[in-house]
């Protein structure tokens, strides 16, 4: 500040502006820059091709915890493919968006890996939505345009999370619509800080918007801040504002006037919201907490960046051309700060996701202005960026390593029956240890009956252990072989099936109708609508209920009880082992 003293004759808006239009305004060397789509669109081509070559491989991975996470989408999958609609038909936790793109893709890619196949689902989104970004950012060099490509890659490309909720190696299958929100987010603020042709602009952020309100819509509300500090500083134009506005409120009014699908969406979102109403502080406590080293370091960054601004370096201030706040404010340490908030806040609802990829277009921005323009703070600058950008790179890229170095050696989940979903292995000790379960919970039910009474689970961490996911597809398996030759003896075909627990694939599975109207990822603690009339007449005229029993927990207790009056027209058998039925009799 001593500097700022000497020369009184600056005022805030001198002190705050760096000259930086080198590369926030000015458009480059059009010719130059669009030399390098010469090379750019190629490797994007490659990057895109890989992933899909990768989808038609009948690949076996590791699996990992909450791995019945990724099972929803093939409950949506199997009930789309026999006419439903989420939103309409059943109740869906996330956007519809999500499982008409993984219908879309298991179409395509039938012999997909689940994990990988819903981890790229929005690559029909995203890539073009790249291509244009690349188109506009290339004039102000390659470098610019790559460093924004290489992070989407990045984060598309590996299906992990940034948080670890089990010890041992294995893919990430649960919070992919989390992850997916997140490299929206980041596309978002990406076309906010670097793109500057009008009409790519509102392309790109129209399409975004619209792929995030039927995505995910915490991920809507975390992206608003960032398109309205977009707007305030100039960085979006009115025109853009009011083009994006229209076009987002015109698709949705066609989407709703066509299907009838965006009023009962808006619907599941209030129920979602009901249900979810605890305090907002702790959330964010425990999110800050959960990545303090991101968060912690990020802001720290911001800190430095604007001692670094309000002693005068230029390459820390405010745009040079625009409004008197655009030349105030809009410089690396407000939106650094501004994209770690927001992150936070998606975070808050997305425990253990890829939020703080979004902090990285930001990070860009001060790498792409002058280093010397940060003067003594310079080296600071630079060491914080690392910690802000490196631990979850380092966090995804460990887990990939890991995972890839231990597949060879696990044995692979024989269940023909359930295609791609069983394509799964484990660790030999957690085969060992799911085959010794299965016999303890079948002969010991009662034990695990008193455990769930007190609402407790017979371990904290029981849906993340390996053992319990795999023993869980093992017994859908088995599940799956009975209901066929029941089927067979009986010379009954049934139509509906619904699963008494957390995910219900059967409808996949067995190519089969799920019971309308009710919740599909079925969590009783927080996405599990009051039964209706109209939910209880579904279940109550399904031919088939499922109900797994290895082992019996809360949950699961809890699911029977809500459903139990539409059940009592329903006889009661034991299909396997570790799976009561509820057959509708045929004269029902």
């Amino acid at each position: 500040m001593a500097k700022y003293r000497r020369t009184g004759n600056h005022n805030w808006d001198t002190m705050m502006r760096a000259d930086t239009t080198e590369f926030d305004e000015t458009p480059g060397n059009e010719t130059g820059g669009r030399g390098a789509l010469l090379w750019l669109y190629p490797l994007l081509a490659g990057f895109v091709a890989i992933l899909l070559v990768l989808q038609m491989l009948p690949l076996v991975l590791p699996i990992g915890p909450m791995y019945w996470d990724v099972l929803i989408y093939y409950d949506a999958i199997g009930r789309i493919a026999q006419g439903q609609w989420p939103g309409i038909d059943f109740f869906a936790p996330v956007g519809p968006l999500e499982y008409f793109l993984a219908a879309f893709s298991n179409a395509l890619f039938p012999e997909a890996h689940p994990v990988l196949m819903t981890q790229w689902i929005w690559l029909p989104v995203t890539v073009p939505v790249m291509g244009l970004i690349l188109w506009d950012t290339v004039r102000r060099g390659s470098r610019v345009a790559l460093w924004l490509m290489v992070p989407w890659m990045l984060y598309t490309a590996l299906p992990f999370n940034v948080i670890d909720f089990y010890p041992y190696p294995g893919t990430d299958a649960f919070g992919i619509y989390n992850r997916h929100g997140a490299i929206l987010i980041y596309l978002v603020a990406a076309s906010v800080l670097f793109v500057r042709g009008p009409i790519i602009q509102t392309i790109c952020l129209s399409v975004l918007a619209l792929a995030l309100a039927f995505c995910k819509i915490t991920a809507f509300i975390a992206v608003g801040p960032i398109l309205l500090f977009g707007l305030i500083l100039g960085r979006i134009s009115l025109g853009t504002a009011i083009a994006t506005a229209l076009i987002c409120i015109g698709v949705t009014g066609v989407v709703e006037l066509s299907t009838g699908l965006v009023i009962p969406y808006v619907q599941d979102i209030l129920v979602l919201a009901s249900q979810n109403t605890e305090a907002i502080l702790p959330r964010f406590l425990t999110a800050a907490s959960q990545h303090f080293n991101v968060f912690g370091a990020g802001g720290f960054l911001a800190i430095v960046l604007l001692l670094a601004a309000l002693f005068g370096h230029r390459s820390a201030g405010g745009r040079a051309s625009g409004n008197r706040l655009a030349r105030s404010i809009d410089a690396p340490w407000f939106w650094v700060g501004l994209l770690l908030v927001c992150g936070l806040f998606y975070e808050t609802q997305n425990t253990g996701g890829q939020a703080f990829l979004m902090v990285w277009p930001a990070l860009l921005l001060i790498l792409f202005r002058p280093l010397a323009g940060y003067g003594r703070f310079g080296a600071a600058i630079l060491v914080l960026i690392g910690f802000t950008a490196l631990p979850n790179v380092s966090t995804m890229l460990h887990k990939a390593a890991r995972a890839a170095a231990v597949a060879p050696g696990y044995i692979t989940l024989d269940a023909p029956d359930l295609g791609p979903i069983g394509r799964v292995s484990a660790k030999d000790v957690f085969v060992e240890q799911a085959e010794r379960m299965r016999g303890i919970y079948i002969s010991r039910r009662d034990t695990y009956e008193a455990i769930a009474e007190t609402e407790a689970l017979p371990s904290f961490i029981l849906f993340s252990d390996p053992d319990y996911q795999y023993l869980l597809l093992k017994e859908m398996q088995a599940a799956t072989v009975a209901i066929k030759a029941l089927e067979a003896s009986s010379g009954r075909k049934f139509e509906r099936v619904l699963n008494l627990d957390f995910a219900n694939p059967f409808p996949y599975i067995l190519r089969m109708k799920g019971t309308e109207n009710v919740a599909i990822g079925a969590d009783p603690s927080r996405a599990l609508p009051m039964l209706d009339d109209s939910t209880r007449d579904a279940v109550a005229q399904t031919d088939l209920v499922l109900a797994p029993v290895c082992p019996v927990h809360r949950a699961r207790n809890q699911l029977l009880e809500h459903y139990q009056s539409a059940l009592t027209g329903h006889a009661r058998i034991a299909l396997t082992p570790c799976f009561d039925a509820y057959v509708l009799p045929l004269d029902r």
